[in-house]
């Protein structure tokens, strides 16, 4: 490997902004804006900014999408005895928030196009059913959305879109997320965009908004030590990033997490079916104040997404290599190729300094979990289990110039 080469990741702070690192260390560093790092104004200025862009009557933010998405099911009355319909090939925090509102996951396989089969979906249905969860995975719509919308009213089942890898994603010209009963995004830090930690939901049914309000309400401000873990993501992904291939920049974050200096996308707690003792909570201020100059940046984020992924489209032409099909309207968090063994492009680009993406190498990621503790069963969900042992994902984000996707083709091409 050349160690001065540029490194580029898929992961590791993709959103990250100069305005990001700006606010971050004057909440750090400034004396008086300490008493604001968990409480102020920000969090109503995003929640009427994204009223604002989805035109929708209701949003409440919360401290992440998996809080956001369990909020959404116990407000809407689920709970014990329900079941609740939702697609294998997807993180273990969705498995959770459905485990902990008390509802049973009904795992949906998947079509070759990373979401739900809705022929699999109808035939899943019981009469305990009560909800289902819809992902738009990497940002795409599923291709029969308005079809199961339409199903689910004829059967008296709530409809939730998990966009947490679509915000600004549309489909017919409609956002995705105001389609169902509720939509539920994420501000993680390798989504859409990014505040380290928070998520959202959108509904335009009052009765359910209500509800929902009254959970948020009634939850704790974050722990301030969390909330300074996620400002010092900033500065200490922004100085490691580009020393990474020297090995300083992976050593500094590598003793950042093992000492709990920055936060951890997944606790250990969580990847055994458990809830943390810190989390739920509401959004702290200080990072509701990145996230509104954050969402400035979508429609940017979202066009260079467009065209790194149309370059890839363009480009790739190994007969090995299954890409997905091209779509005008998702908007490509991830472009998301399957081959045999994608450890070996895994490898072969890490020693060109390439840090390629692995969602989602599982049925229910990441791998390091109990999977017992999700409910999903070995051989329930056979294409999900085909196709994340083939994925492999190539980066769209704003740090990825055409040069950098040049490189990424060539390897792809050459192998």
């Amino acid at each position: 490997m050349n160690f001065f080469r540029k490194p580029i990741f898929t992961g590791f702070g993709p959103n990250i902004t100069k305005k990001d690192n700006f606010i971050a260390l004057s909440f750090l560093f400034l004396p008086w804006n300490w008493p604001f790092l968990n409480k102020g104004f920000w969090e109503k200025k995003v929640e009427e900014k994204f009223k604002n862009y989805f035109n929708v009557s209701n949003v409440c933010l919360f401290d992440s999408g998996r809080s956001a998405l369990q909020f959404a099911l116990e407000a809407s009355g689920i709970g014990e005895g329900d079941e609740v319909l939702v697609q294998a090939y997807t993180c273990v925090v969705v498995t959770n928030a459905i485990n902990w509102s008390k509802a049973k996951p009904v795992f949906i396989d998947i079509q070759n196009d990373f979401n739900l089969n809705f022929e699999e979906l109808k035939n899943k249905k019981t009469t305990k059913t009560k909800a289902i969860i819809i992902q738009h995975t990497f940002g795409k719509s599923i291709s029969e959305l308005e079809k199961i919308i339409t199903w689910a009213k004829e059967n008296n089942l709530l409809v939730i879109e998990d966009c947490a890898h679509s915000l600004g994603a549309k489909l017919n010209d409609q956002f995705l997320g105001t389609f169902g009963d509720i939509g539920m995004f994420s501000f993680g830090s390798d989504k859409i965009i990014s505040c380290v930690r928070g998520g959202a939901l959108i509904t335009n049914n009052k009765n359910i908004a209500i509800k929902i309000k009254n959970l948020k309400n009634n939850l704790p401000n974050p722990k301030l030590i969390r909330t300074i873990q996620h400002l010092l993501h900033y500065p200490l992904f922004s100085f490691s990033k580009p020393l990474y291939n020297i090995g300083i920049g992976k050593l500094i974050l590598f003793l950042a997490k093992k000492f709990n200096i920055i936060n951890k996308i997944i606790y250990k707690e969580e990847k055994f079916g458990f809830p943390t003792k810190f989390y739920p909570s509401k959004l702290a201020n200080s990072l509701a104040k990145i996230l509104f100059f954050q969402i400035d940046n979508l429609e940017y984020f979202n066009r260079h997404r467009r065209e790194i992924a149309r370059f890839y489209n363009d480009n790739i032409n190994n007969k090995k290599i299954s890409k997905p099909e091209w779509n005008e309207d998702s908007v490509w968090l991830r472009y998301t190729i399957l081959m045999e063994e994608p450890s070996v492009l895994h490898l072969k680009a890490k020693k060109q300094g390439i840090i390629l993406g692995n969602w989602y190498n599982t049925p229910i990621a990441p791998k390091n979990i109990d999977l017992s503790k999700t409910g999903y069963k070995p051989n329930q969900c056979p294409n999900a289990e085909i196709l994340s042992s083939k994925s492999i994902n190539l980066p769209t984000n704003h740090f990825i110039k055409i040069k950098d996707a040049r490189k990424i083709v060539k390897i792809i091409n050459n192998l």
